[in-house]
């Protein structure tokens, strides 16, 4: 058996993991300065239409709104049947929102769990599959939108279509790997157990464990179809909050434009990113909108009004609900900062 790794050298790998975004959000920032005109973003900025940013708001505001919808149907097939009050999903995941924005590592995901747990008195064993249920469908629904985007794409470069191509056949993959992890779950467990080193085989056997049993309640065909169309649901309006966003600084914006910067957007996030997304969103919704011909001042003007009108409005909408349920909201941040070290271990 190996011997368990010495402490500075586990220190220095968190350390390691939890600033691994800064390097990537500062060639992104740096990208983005080589390739725009400041000044012109100024300009567009300051001739934004003011009724396409509202209208944008406004969706936004009813993706936050149906969200929990989502999260009360997964929470309630992993534990049962027995569902959390609106309310509840919604201030879990308007608080995890915020956080993610504000935080790095994801840490909203944790805070979530907090708020399921103090408000709902689910424990972190039935929430936590819910919420890697809730990440792999959002997963999976913005595979398919880039997807469909690229495949609608009109006169798409050959390297686009080459990119549809690796993209259906790594979600066609993984969805065959997952079911048949699902199906043989101990097998899987146990071959993984053997390859991984015994300290790491400790730490993430346990989690991987959960996130098969969470893909175990998608296999219920009345959880898929509800998890499926309400998915197709929340995509569809991040798709329109984005048509009225780019139509904020660029009038001849279309639903194939934004579905395929909500793609690429989407895929960028897999890469470590600093809290919110700060380099990396941007950077992302400059390249996709110059597949089309979006100026890259428009194109970085509209990232830097979605990205501020979306965590303003978040933030808000956390804070008020937080006070609404009288949680301090120093212990919900300590929660998400802690989770790795004690919600995930509850």
């Amino acid at each position: 058996m190996n011997a368990p790794a010495p402490a500075p050298a586990r220190t220095w790998r968190r350390t390691a993991l939890r600033w691994a975004w800064v390097p990537v959000t500062a060639i992104a920032v740096a990208a983005l300065l080589q390739l725009v005109d400041l000044a012109e973003v100024r300009t567009a900025l300051a001739d934004a239409d003011p009724a396409a940013l509202a209208a944008m708001v406004a969706v936004w505001l009813a993706w936050l709104a149906l969200r929990p919808v989502r999260m009360r149907l997964l929470v309630a097939a992993t534990q049962g049947g027995r569902p959390v009050p609106y309310d509840t999903a919604f201030g879990a995941h308007a608080v995890g929102n915020a956080l993610n924005g504000l935080l790095p590592m994801r840490a909203g995901e944790f805070a979530m769990l907090y708020v399921l747990r103090r408000r709902a008195g689910v424990p972190v064993a039935a929430s936590l599959p819910a919420v890697v249920l809730d990440r792999l469908c959002d997963l999976a629904s913005a595979v398919t939108v880039l997807a469909l985007a690229i495949f609608l794409m009109p006169d798409r470069p050959q390297a686009v279509a080459d990119g549809l191509a690796v993209v259906v056949a790594a979600m066609l993959a993984g969805i065959v790997a997952a079911a048949v992890a699902v199906r043989m779950r101990a097998a899987t467990l146990a071959v993984i157990a053997r390859l991984l080193p015994a300290r790491h085989a400790e730490r993430l056997l346990p989690r991987l464990d959960v996130a098969l049993g969470g893909l175990a309640v998608l296999a219920r065909p009345a959880v898929f179809l509800r998890a499926a169309a309400l998915s197709a649901a929340i995509w569809g309006l991040t798709v329109v909050s984005f048509r009225f966003g780019i139509a904020a600084v660029w009038p001849e914006a279309g639903f194939g434009m934004a579905a395929f910067a909500v793609g690429v957007t989407a895929m960028a996030f897999l890469v470590p990113a600093a809290p919110g997304g700060i380099g990396i969103f941007h950077a992302a919704n400059v390249f996709a909108l110059s597949f089309f011909g979006v100026p890259a001042p428009a194109a970085l003007a509209f990232a830097l009004l979605t990205h501020a009108a979306t965590l303003a409005t978040g933030v808000a909408v956390a804070a008020a609900w937080t006070a609404h349920a009288g949680l301090d909201p120093r212990d919900v941040v300590r929660a998400a900062e802690d989770g790795d070290r004690s919600d995930a271990r509850d």
